[in-house]
């Protein structure tokens, strides 16, 4: 227990126990850290949190909002307090001699190994008591100290549980040590006011001050502030001179708020006409008349509409809408992919240039963000790993500055735009959760291709949904092809987590919904007159083409086989022109494919590839050359075909004049339809109207439907055959009429037992879809209404680079390596650049430049693929010193006479093609020309 009775009230701060020192001339006191810290604290009160974040801290403390400040001040001024311990203190050799000469501290118990936001987390329960925060209850979770002493623990982004014995207390010192934390304590408790316990405090408040106290210790460590605040901290330490410091830190403060890009955003008051280079079309014209001027609180609005009806342009309308009345300050644009954010993100940053009046920076979020040519192009992240913040533990206008460019920063800015990945990260127990929840509780969520996820990915979806709930957001969700039982799950894991319902809505299609959060609201939907507009003014009549097809190798006999069929429907595009996709379930598919076509297609026809197994530099250019030729306005080709993965289906504006796919899931079959004559235009006279052409594959006898065994789990066998029978007579469907009663009849049957082996695997697919829930469970952080004590939020030691939301998903990424005959490492096969040892930088460290160099030539690749792989040689031991090039897995490949070689292992052949990307063999296939397998 702390010794606070003795000397708290006179015991003075003593200078020389400092808080920072890495890359400083000298180190910096621990008080003025905590100082700094909390002035930063009230800034960002000030001017980041939204109203609607400051609404929920201040009604779950049950306090005001001046009352709220100043302990969220308090409690921040506190986070370091750890570090007045022997065990840190140590770290500066020349500053603990000082201490240790001084008389005033005695050596303390233990081997030093005490992390000081641990040791800190151990003193403060007793540390507060005096000021009268609660320490009697049965468990040590509902006090209140010990929570704020969870709070200040948590500050490198993980709870934890210190209650009961701990053998660390040892080494937290006594005597000198123990009185210096109670005059820290003290001193920082009466410089912001003096500020009484509040009356409560629950788990999503104390998430959210967490988030806040991570992201001012964060700004307030930054290397170039420190230097600043050096030569200007007083010599005193009493209580006036630090009061007086901490009024004066307000201006240095917002400046780094406003460096960080951090401010509140401002925007224009501007219509539609003016964020728009088009006119509302019936969708977004029932939005804006029948929903904007009744809608006064929170709450989930739900659009469906086929694509191309504008969803995008009418989520944006409403997300500027829903900030206004709820308190958010911008917005977070969530999609199923890289490809798909990196194409919004030029949508989403035209609409915040027109609609703002500020600096209101938008950051692009996923992995790869730094290879896209235009938010790159804007400023360079330091993918170097140049150290901003300071930190001496051993754990080392819309354009985004170089701060919200960081790693886990880019959630902070007013707006953002990225994979739904990176929000499920914040209900996932892994570091850093909590600022992930600070980041997106003061915006509007937007989940586009709400219907592109499995159960795995749902259910994550679904307990993010329950914390923004809680937290009062307002969300929307997109979808063309949303099934009406995701829909319910989906709204009602909102309105569970907002304390209110379950309303048991409908959403209609074509058209929207809008679900308050608050009790006493009624829902809104799309009148019956808009609907009727919005149905009629944008019908299409797809023919449907299904053709049963064999995946056969060796000659092409059979007229069934899927080679001749391919060729077959691609006829009219190489004899008189046009452009059309092909749309392929997996990327060896793909590849098989576009040899197939590539061989066959004469002079004139572009022939085009496209997967996720590229090198990142190439995949970037590819997708750059499509969307230029085939978006809407782009310089559309004579002659092209596209053939593709999945990549094509989902937010990208594309535009075929035919579309030819492999049987999916009807939610996929429509939405890759949706790409089929999207746009008005001038098109062959062979496609004058609209033709999907489905590939659906059949067993030997060329009847029986048989999912292709090289397929493996990409979809599930049960949603394949129901798509397949529901197709089976349909040579028209009519969008967007017939296109709900087509998901409902796949996603939601009637009673399936008069088939049996279709209700064997509903059965099948139900089990496995619990099983996926089931695992998400495993690493999810409990839903806040039942977390008890916040160590739940930090439960597994799961890194975040190796957390899964994606359950099987492409997890590694992997680096090509070329060996040669004298054991010389390259970054090529053409041996015209060394592969790196070190980096440039004179402590050779690698610099931005030779990062992204390295980056652009790696490619995402399941986990399962590389089992059983051991490679020849490691990669440069300096590597491991770089955030970004550490967590690379190299593929050593020879560079042989007749060019580069296969890697093999585990029954498996892997070599890099220069036109179909990473190629996976059987070994006893080896490169066989024409056939490309799993």
């Amino acid at each position: 227990m702390e010794a606070v009775g003795v000397g708290f009230d006179h015991e003075k701060v003593d200078a020389g126990i400092w808080g920072k020192s890495n890359h400083l001339p000298m180190p910096y006191p621990l008080l003025w850290h905590l100082i700094d810290t909390a002035a930063v604290v009230g800034a960002l009160w000030d001017r980041y949190l939204a109203p609607n974040q400051r609404r929920v801290i201040v009604e779950r403390l049950a306090t005001d909002e001046t009352h709220a400040r100043a302990l969220i001040m308090f409690w921040a001024g506190l986070h370091d307090v750890g570090k007045a311990t022997p065990a840190f203190q140590k770290k500066s050799e020349v500053a603990f001699s000082a201490l240790r000469d001084s008389g005033s501290y005695e050596e303390a118990a233990g081997d030093g190994s005490l992390r000081h936001d641990t040791a800190g987390q151990l003193a403060l329960p007793d540390l507060l008591a005096p000021m009268g925060y609660p320490q009697v209850s049965r468990r040590a979770s509902d006090r209140l100290g010990y929570r704020i002493a969870q709070v200040v623990g948590g500050h490198h982004g993980r709870f934890q549980q210190t209650s009961g014995p701990h053998s660390a207390r040892l080494q937290l010192g006594g005597g000198g040590w123990s009185k210096q934390r109670a005059a820290l304590v003290r001193v920082v408790h009466e410089a912001v006011g003096s500020p009484e316990p509040p009356p409560a405090m629950d788990a999503t408040a104390s998430v959210l001050i967490t988030g806040v106290v991570i992201l001012a210790d964060w700004l307030a460590s930054q290397e170039h502030f420190l230097r600043q605040q050096s030569s200007r901290v007083p010599q005193r330490t009493d209580i006036e001179a630090v009061s007086t410091h901490l009024a004066a830190l307000s201006v240095p403060a917002l400046t780094l708020l406003d460096d960080a890009g951090l401010g509140a955003p401002s925007f224009r008051a501007v219509g539609f006409d003016g964020l728009f280079p088009h006119r509302p079309n019936a969708l977004q014209r029932s939005i804006i008349e029948e929903l904007l001027p009744v809608v006064d609180s929170p709450g989930m609005l739900v659009v469906t509409a086929a694509t191309g009806d504008g969803k995008t342009e009418a989520a944006l309308v409403a997300a500027k809408r829903l900030a206004e009345v709820c308190g958010a300050h911008g917005f977070f644009f969530a999609l199923p992919t890289m490809a798909t954010s990196d194409e919004m993100y030029r949508r989403v940053r035209a609409f915040a240039a027109r609609l703002a009046a500020g600096p209101a920076p938008v950051t692009l979020l996923h992995s790869m963000s730094w290879l896209n040519a235009e938010y790159e192009a804007r400023a360079d992240a330091d993918l170097g790993g140049a150290g901003e913040v300071v930190s001496d533990d051993p754990s080392g206008d819309v354009v985004a500055p170089e701060w919200l460019r960081g790693r886990k920063r880019g959630l902070l800015a007013p707006m953002a735009v990225g994979t739904v990945d990176q929000a499920l990260l914040a209900v996932l127990t892994t570091k850093h959760n909590a600022l992930r929840l600070l980041g997106l509780s003061g915006k509007v969520f937007v989940v586009d291709e709400a219907h592109a996820y499995d159960d795995f990915t749902t259910s994550l979806l679904c307990g993010l949904l329950n914390w923004l709930g809680a937290y009062g957001c307002p969300v929307v969700l997109l979808s063309a092809t949303l099934p009406s039982s995701q829909a319910a799950t989906l709204v009602g894991a909102y309105e569970e987590g907002a304390g209110v319902g379950p309303s048991n809505t409908s959403v209609p299609y074509p058209g929207w919904t809008f679900v308050p959060a608050i009790h006493g609201r009624d829902t809104v939907s799309i009148s019956p007159l808009a609907r009727e507009a919005l149905v009629s003014g944008r019908t299409v009549e797809f023919t449907l083409d299904v053709r049963p097809v064999r995946h056969l190798i060796g000659s092409e006999s059979d007229p069934a086989d899927r080679r001749v069929v391919v060729r077959q429907v691609l006829a009219p595009v190489a004899e008189q022109g046009g452009c059309a996709a092909v749309v392929c379930n997996t990327v060896n598919d793909a590849q098989q494919t576009y040899r197939v076509v590539r061989d066959w297609a004469p002079a004139g026809v572009d022939v085009v590839l496209l997967h996720s197994r590229f090198p990142a530099r190439h995949r970037e250019e590819i997708t750059t050359q499509i969307t230029g030729r085939l978006g809407k306005g782009g310089d559309r080709p004579n002659s092209m075909i596209v053939v593709a993965t999945q990549v094509l289906e989902q937010s990208l504006d594309l535009d075929f004049d035919l579309l030819v796919t492999d049987l999916a899931p009807m939610a996929q079959l429509l939405q890759r339809a949706g790409r089929c004559h999207r746009h008005l235009r001038t098109r062959p006279r062979w496609a004058a109207q609209p033709r999907v052409v489905v590939l659906d594959p059949r067993g030997p006898d060329g009847t029986e439907h048989v999912k292709p065994a090289a397929w493996g789990d990409v979809y599930a066998r049960y949603l394949l055959r129901a798509t397949h029978l529901r197709l089976a007579g349909t040579d028209r469907i009519t969008v967007p009429h017939a296109v709900q009663d087509h998901v409902e009849a796949v996603y939601a049957p009637q009673p399936v037992h008069c088939d049996p082996l279709l209700g064997a695997e509903y059965t099948e697919y139900r089990v496995e879809a619990g099983v996926l829930r089931g695992v998400a469970e495993l690493g999810a952080i409990p839903k806040p209404a039942e977390v008890a004590d916040l160590v739940a939020l930090s439960r597994t030691e799961t890194p975040e680079w190796r957390a899964s939301t994606r359950l099987g998903a492409e997890s590694e990424r992997v680096l090509c390596c070329y060996l040669d005959a004298d054991g010389r490492q390259w970054l090529d096969p053409e041996r015209r650049t060394l592969l790196p040892q070190r980096g440039a930088r004179p402590d050779s460290r690698f610099s931005s430049q030779e990062v992204r160099m390295i980056l652009q030539e790696t490619i995402p690749l399941r986990a399962d693929i590389l089992t059983g792989y051991d490679p020849p040689a490691a990669l440069p031991a300096s590597w491991s010193n770089n955030a970004w090039l550490k967590r690379l897995r190299p593929l050593w490949l020879p560079i042989l006479p007749e060019g580069p070689g296969s890697a093999a292992w585990a029954r498996r052949s892997v070599h890099l093609d220069p036109e179909l990307g990473l190629v996976v063999l059987s070994s006893s296939e080896g490169r066989q020309p024409g056939v490309v397998s799993e």
